[in-house]
């Protein structure tokens, strides 16, 4: 859990200068989403790729 807290806020600190404070948070949550579907597709398709990725994180 504390892993997307992170994902997310690296997101919105990433894009808050670009699109502003409520765009940040739609980009963080939009990024949060993403990753958590590709994990879960990575975990059914290729569990070696998301062992990599959980690693990574």
């Amino acid at each position: 859990m504390l892993e997307l807290v992170g994902l997310a806020w690296s997101a919105w600190k990433l894009s808050v200068k670009r699109v502003g404070p409520y765009g940040a948070t739609v980009v963080a949550v939009a990024v949060v989403v993403a990753f958590v579907f590709l994990r879960n597709y990575l975990e059914e398709e290729y569990p070696q790729a998301a062992e990599t990725l959980e690693k990574a994180v």
